[in-house]
């Protein structure tokens, strides 16, 4: 083998390491599983036939307003939207009834306390969904801040006292 050619092969697989590198970099890397996941029971309650209303987030807190509630799962535009408590859902969703009917924004909705492979599948995607957004979080941190030149600060260029500049 000559020089060159070991020159060409040599090129050949640092740029394949690289690919490779920059491709499990940019890539989508494994999606988080959760398994095993506790929970306590009658915490969650799920609220159907959204897409129809013109409701807020804020609106559902304000409805369960003083009813130990923890989180509301709901964007706007969505189906469904579910609604965590710190203690029985089941009590808070009696609380708001109006003549056994659960109203929000004026309209008449169907909505459930979540029980059985329901809420066992809620408990999961919710564990996954934190898990993944802490950590995204730790990646933004571990990219680092402000470096290079520039940064914050600089080179005493600029602003300061405009009168004594005359």
């Amino acid at each position: 083998m000559g020089r060159n050619d070991y020159f060409k092969t040599k090129n050949v697989s640092i740029k394949n390491e690289k690919n490779a590198k920059r491709e499990e970099q940019l890539g989508e890397s494994k999606p988080i599983v959760i398994e095993n996941v506790e929970f306590e029971k009658g915490r969650v309650i799920k609220i159907l036939d959204l897409e129809a209303v013109t409701t807020t987030r804020e609106d559902m807190k304000d409805l369960f307003d003083g009813q130990g509630l923890a989180w509301v799962n709901y964007n706007k535009g969505d189906k469904e939207a579910f609604i965590r408590f710190d203690k029985s859902a089941q009590e808070a969703l009696d609380h708001v009834l109006k003549d056994g009917k659960f109203i929000l924004s004026d309209t008449e909705l169907p909505a459930s306390v979540l029980d059985g492979d329901d809420e066992e599948a809620y408990w999961k995607q919710a564990a996954t969904e934190k898990a993944e957004f802490f950590k995204r979080s730790r990646k933004r941190k571990a990219e680092g801040g402000r470096g290079g030149r520039g940064g914050r600060g600089g080179r005493g260029r600029g602003g300061g006292n405009k009168r004594r500049r005359q």
